[in-house]
């Protein structure tokens, strides 16, 4: 059985719109929210493990580990976005991770900015969300 991969220089076939800058912009956002929350992991394992977090009562424990478990997800949501393929569904994917980064003080402006040129038609049109 063979795959037929569509040419796109037959007759009446759209070529794919080029990428829009701000997708670069984005990459860069989720890269860095990415190192973010799997940095946020690791320093919250190393307090656990060195003793800087006493787990000593239940509240803590508790706190601890749906944090790590947090982080986790939030790392992984934000990796998966630097190699998902342009897709409508990926659009909204990708911003819905810019309003999560819209929780946060410190990521407020930069989202924002994302934000606006993200719903622009050239971002949409890249996604083939028309």
């Amino acid at each position: 059985m063979s795959v037929m991969v569509p040419d796109s220089s037959v007759v009446g076939a759209s070529p794919a719109p080029p990428a829009p800058k701000v997708l670069g912009w984005y990459r860069a956002y989720a890269a860095a929210m990415a190192l973010l929350y799997l940095g946020l992991d690791v320093g919250l394992v190393l307090a656990m493990v060195t003793g800087g977090i006493e787990l000593t009562e239940v509240p803590v424990m508790v706190f601890g580990a749906l944090m790590l478990v947090l982080c986790l997800a939030l790392f992984a949501l934000f990796a998966a976005a630097l190699v998902l393929p342009p897709r409508p569904w990926v659009w909204i994917y990708h911003l819905v991770l810019i309003t999560v980064g819209m929780t946060s003080a410190c990521c407020l402006p930069a989202c924002v900015a994302l934000l606006v040129f993200w719903i622009k038609p050239e971002a949409r049109a890249y996604f083939g969300r028309g």
